[in-house]
């Protein structure tokens, strides 16, 4: 880790613990509201969506701007160091262009920066392995390479409990809102190809989250689990207990979402990220 600085931006939830055994620098994004903006992090989510509810819209999130990843690229490569940029999906954000941008600016040749394809859990596994195989000794170019082989390894799922955010978010009509509602339908998110897309339409939360389990791996030698919510930990605490049931040879966890990717989910919501291999 001498020679290596790891930077990501906010959606990746790490604890302030994890950022300051790893060394990692966090560019955050923000959530903008009529009379203010904050930034993205763990806060408290029940504060969070008492502010969202006194608002009369939805707030909406901006990515970082292209100087905020000049001034840290420039600041860690006169540290002597060489810079690895790992950041949420390009097809949900600019904040990779961001980073791209600024590094052509400060010094190609000294940093990498990897679009995830993904956010939360899942790039927060990135990260970390990052940090892991640095400080084995790995060059930023290997590294990079086994951050390209690992990202088709992951997938995630997301289960929102209010179809309401999707709306006011523009994901959805609000007729189809307004059905999915009356008739209990809890549709699974996934992403694929760095988008969210819908996986299924599931009757009812609890058959939401058993169908969402099927999708676990349990061949997997390798099973790495994070459990993801938004104002949701009793839910979370018992979908981490039944994982442990099914795979008691995986590394489970759970991780909380902050303001950005709140916004879009909603209160309730619940998830997995999944990171398996042989």
């Amino acid at each position: 880790m001498d020679k290596i600085a790891l930077v990501t931006d906010s959606t990746a939830y790490l604890s302030e613990e994890e950022i300051a055994q790893h060394a990692i620098t966090v560019i955050p994004l923000t959530v903008n509201f009529a009379d203010g903006f904050i930034y993205d992090g763990l806060v408290d989510t029940d504060e969070f969506f008492a502010r969202v509810d006194r608002s009369n819209k939805l707030p909406f999130t901006s990515q970082p701007a292209v100087g905020q990843f000049v001034e840290i690229y420039r600041a860690l490569i006169e540290a002597g160091k060489e810079v690895i940029s790992i950041h949420l999906s390009s097809e949900l954000s600019g904040t990779f262009e961001s980073a791209r941008g600024a590094a052509s600016m400060v010094d190609p040749n000294k940093i990498t920066v990897i679009d995830s394809t993904t956010t939360s859990a899942p790039m927060a596994f990135l990260v970390l392995a990052a940090s892991q195989w640095a400080r084995e000794g790995f060059s930023r170019s290997e590294i990079a390479v086994k951050l390209e082989k690992a990202i088709p390894e992951l997938r995630s799922f997301f289960i929102p409990d209010t179809l309401e955010y999707l709306k006011k978010g523009g994901r959805i009509g609000g007729a189809q809102a307004l059905l999915g509602s009356m008739l209990q339908i809890k549709p699974i998110l996934y992403f694929f190809e760095g988008k969210v897309e819908v996986f299924e339409k599931v009757r009812t939360r609890r058959k939401a989250i058993n169908r969402m389990l099927q999708e676990l791996p349990l061949e997997s030698k390798h099973l790495k689990v994070a459990v993801v919510h938004c104002a949701a930990l009793e839910d979370a605490v018992g979908i981490k207990e039944l994982i442990i049931g099914m795979a008691p040879h995986a590394q489970v966890e759970i991780r909380e979402f902050g303001p950005v990717l709140s916004t879009h989910g909603g209160p309730g919501l619940v998830g997995m990220g999944v990171w398996a291999h042989d």
